[in-house]
């Protein structure tokens, strides 16, 4: 009976023990995944916060600082005000999209009128950009919130709105593929640009 109620104690011991190493190794390993994407599409990455930073400054919402990578983070930052209103918020959240797609768009476009390191650099920064035009799961938190400023008449659609880019953005399994293809149309619409 001794030996039996002794070595659960143990057995959870080092259960504790293998998973705090692992949960120090997943975070070292998370946190260089982190480093080495924001590596690869830095541009785009400010791109993407920039945009939000016009978007809050067209739309009145304060802004506490500028946009700053956080290399080993799942996230830049901008800190601005709250916001109330679901057309600001809205605006906000899909400002990267517009942004990021235009100079995304031209970067490709660029990139067919040039050769060698200049087509190469041109290619990179329209990935760069493309990857990073759709909203974050981050961008979109507040809308769930928001939303119930929208006029009466206009509830149903924007909740269907708000709920739906939160759910997009909330799944990796429809973003992933979303930004793929997102880049293969800007890729491919650039085209017929030039």
């Amino acid at each position: 009976m001794k030996n039996v109620s002794k070595r659960p104690e143990r057995r959870n011991e080092s259960i504790s023990i293998d998973v705090s190493e692992r949960e120090h190794v997943s975070s070292f390993a998370s946190r260089l995944g982190n480093l080495l994407l924001t590596l690869t599409v830095w541009p785009g990455i400010l791109a993407h916060e920039y945009a939000h930073y016009a978007a809050c400054r067209l739309t009145g919402v304060g802004v506490r600082s500028p946009p700053a990578l956080q290399p080993f983070e799942d996230s830049a930052v901008l800190e601005h005000e709250r916001v109330d209103s679901f057309g600001a918020d809205l605006a906000i959240t899909v400002a990267p999209l517009v942004g990021n797609s235009v100079l995304g768009f031209g970067a490709f476009a660029l990139a067919r009128t040039t050769t060698g390191p200049g087509e190469a650099l041109c290619l990179w920064l329209g990935v760069s950009f493309a990857f990073t035009a759709l909203p974050s799961v981050t961008d979109t938190e507040t809308l769930p919130v928001t939303v119930d400023s929208v006029p009466r008449p206009l509830a149903p659609f924007g909740h269907a709105l708000a709920y739906g880019l939160r759910a997009v953005t909330r799944s990796a399994w429809i973003t992933g593929p979303l930004t793929f293809a997102w880049t293969v149309v800007l890729l491919s619409g650039s085209a017929g640009v030039v």
